[in-house]
């Protein structure tokens, strides 16, 4: 029964903070596999989002994407 109203009040709250235009709250990580390698990193600015070298810059209060770039592979 907690784990039925623990779901109901999270999705109402992700509903209305989608309905208020709040930014989604992301923390910093990193996953490897053999198919892919995705990081995140919050900046000051903006979270940036790496997969397979490949950069996306989103800005941090909206979640706007400002950018793509790449970054250089690792050793």
């Amino acid at each position: 029964m907690w784990e039925r109203l623990r779901l109901m009040w999270l999705r109402t709250t992700g509903w209305l903070a989608n309905l208020l235009g709040w930014p989604c709250v992301v923390r910093p990580c990193e996953y490897t596999s053999r198919l892919a390698s995705v990081s995140v990193r919050c900046g000051p600015l903006f979270t940036v989002v790496t997969v397979n070298g490949i950069n996306v810059y989103f800005y941090r209060l909206t979640g706007r994407i400002d950018g793509v770039g790449s970054s250089p592979p690792r050793d």
